[in-house]
């Protein structure tokens, strides 16, 4: 089978060159990501992590975990950030920088081992949430001193 071209047409789709497609193009993605996150937060309802089925709901549960813990650490963070002077916050945001690298790190270095089985990003997660609450923690009592 041959498959042409017309000159000025794009081969995606058969959309036209030029900014109407690039806009119907940026339009057709933006509602893909509102689609597919839309999916996510019904996976999440649909799931009882108290008793998860299955391997699939496990990994959910964990990475759901995870993800509440971080959305947790950026609210105290904001909330202590907004208590400090200039210079305290400059000090904070990059000792926040280094937390995230060393997090990461010491994160990928615990599951190493597991790198490329079925349970690598469920342990991955796992290391992040607990890693996560841990600095939750610290910075909720620099919270309370101030």
């Amino acid at each position: 089978m041959k498959i042409e071209f017309r000159k000025h047409r794009s081969p995606f789709w058969s959309i036209p060159y030029g900014p109407a497609s690039l806009h119907a193009l940026l339009t057709v993605l933006a509602t893909t990501s509102v689609l597919a996150q839309s999916g996510r937060s019904v996976m999440a309802q649909q799931i009882n992590c108290d008793r998860p089925q299955g391997n699939v709901e496990v990994k959910a549960c964990i990475r759901l975990n995870y993800e509440a813990s971080d959305k947790r650490l950026n609210e105290v963070y904001k909330q202590l950030m907004s208590q400090l002077s200039g210079e305290e916050r400059a000090l904070l945001s990059e000792a926040q920088l280094g937390w995230i690298k060393l997090r990461d790190k010491t994160c990928e270095f615990a599951v190493y081992k597991n790198r490329g089985g079925t349970g690598y990003g469920g342990f991955l997660n796992q290391c992040l949430d607990r890693m996560t609450k841990q600095r939750t923690a610290e910075l909720e009592k620099y919270l309370k001193q101030r």
